[in-house]
């Protein structure tokens, strides 16, 4: 399933509609057993270019009818919308067709799979208008030290950077993304999804973890995969009989 942002003479930035519109649709997606697949990505020139500023300054003036935030709190939408993507059962893949900053930047590094345009740009510009964050997402990917350097740098990385550091999982050409992300979206729907969804929730947690502490984790999840997914059955059966699996996701 796709979801496209469509802000584009906002350049997709999150105001208030906008962000409980994403989140609904997740977690509407994510929800839904039909799912194998979910694919986020931009209309226009942009991915996504971080929190409507224009929305911000009308919050900081006490206005907070269209903040990117939850109702008048200062929990910002975007980040209940990078939880449902690192926790959903299902793979999700970021469609990075322009350039991707702040909030935007933490949500292309969200997805499982990162796949980018070549007109692609991303990183954090926090540092000039004097606001600190742009780490969690980018240093899951780079590393603390790597996100550091780009934060204090204040510039966004072009497409082929980003590549070989290993933000995006794969360039192509900007008239061949959509037809990239269409050969991965299929790959995965037609995989193990619930095996991939469980493979999620152990990534989450055993970050952080000690090893024997995530080494367990890995066993129990184990133990589930294999009482809980009707694939890993089918799995077995095919690698025996030499056969390509047929999976049904459950």
């Amino acid at each position: 399933m796709w979801i496209a942002l469509n802000r584009p003479h906002r350049l997709n930035a999150i105001d208030r509609q906008l962000g409980e519109d994403l989140y609904q649709a997740l977690d509407r997606l994510t929800g839904d057993p039909a799912t194998r697949v979910v694919v986020i990505t931009g209309e226009g020139r942009a991915f996504c270019a971080g929190d409507d500023l224009g929305a911000v300054e009308e919050h900081i003036n006490g206005d907070y009818r269209q903040s990117p935030v939850i109702g008048n709190t200062l929990d910002p939408m975007y980040l209940r919308i990078l939880e449902l993507i690192v926790t959903s059962r299902v793979p999700v893949i970021t469609a990075v067709n322009g350039f991707a900053a702040g909030a935007g930047a933490e949500l292309a590094c969200a997805g499982d799979l990162r796949i980018a345009s070549t007109e692609a740009r991303i990183g954090s510009a926090l540092i000039k208008v004097a606001q600190a964050g742009g780490l969690v997402m980018l240093s899951r990917l780079v590393g603390a030290a790597r996100a550091t350097q780009i934060y204090l740098s204040g510039e966004l990385l072009d497409a082929h950077e980003a590549g070989r550091l290993g933000i995006f999982t794969e360039v192509v050409p900007h008239d061949e993304l959509t037809n990239a992300v269409l050969a991965q979206a299929r790959r995965l729907a037609d995989g193990p999804t619930a095996a991939i969804g469980l493979f999620k929730e152990l990534r989450e947690q055993c970050a952080g973890q000690p090893v024997q502490l995530a080494l367990r984790f890995q066993n129990v999840v184990h133990i589930r995969n294999n009482v809980e997914v009707a694939d890993a059955i089918e799995g077995a059966n095919a690698f025996v009989q030499k056969r390509t699996p047929r999976f049904t996701g459950k």
